[in-house]
């Protein structure tokens, strides 16, 4: 029986030393983020260097996450966001858009998967999560992958103009508030 366990544990761990060495890259934010209250320019959502869960796939310098070799890859990401405003009519309306974008300010700039979401009367001060659902892109070795917020023009009210309030911020029971999963899945 104790045989049959040591080699029930030592297949695990060989299997999760293989599944560990995936060519994947998960970064997650635990930190609040401000916003600020400006239509249709984006803000990006940063992450630093302790946000990093795993990386196999580039390199993560100043913010920015590059990928190291051309392919194909499974893109998604997500983001918490709580406009924080009270007290509105039932005909305002704020839109709020999560984008993943690839070499931002580059002349190859191109989105790779939106969310948006739409706060009406009774949910302005709660906390929604926008998820970018997986989408298979191709990068080339270089290519930068960020995370993007903006305020749609479509929008009738301001979200929480305080800037000691953070509009990327934990959901009830949740932790994580923010996070870009990268996968390569082929050459």
């Amino acid at each position: 029986m104790p045989t049959k366990n040591i080699i029930s544990f030592v297949l695990l761990l060989v299997g999760f030393q293989v599944f560990s060495q995936e060519p994947s890259l998960y970064v997650r934010s635990l930190r609040s983020i401000h916003l600020e209250n400006v239509h249709s320019i984006p803000q990006q959502i940063n992450f630093r260097d302790v946000d990093m869960v795993y990386n196999k796939i580039g390199q993560f310098i100043n913010e920015k996450i590059t990928v190291s070799s051309s392919g194909s890859f499974e893109v998604s990401a997500f983001a918490n966001i709580n406009p924080g405003v009270m007290g509105t009519s039932s005909k305002d309306s704020i839109h709020i858009e999560l984008f993943l974008l690839k070499n931002h300010s580059k002349s190859n700039e191109e989105i790779l998967g939106t969310a948006q979401f739409k706060y009406s009367y009774g949910n302005f001060d709660v906390a929604a999560g926008l998820h970018i659902v997986p989408k298979l892109v191709s990068l080339q070795a270089g290519d930068d992958v960020s995370l993007w917020v903006r305020i749609l023009p479509t929008t009738t009210i301001d979200i929480n103009k305080s800037p000691k309030y953070d509009h990327v911020n934990k959901p009830t029971g949740m932790e994580q508030i923010a996070g870009i999963r990268i996968e390569k899945i082929s050459n």
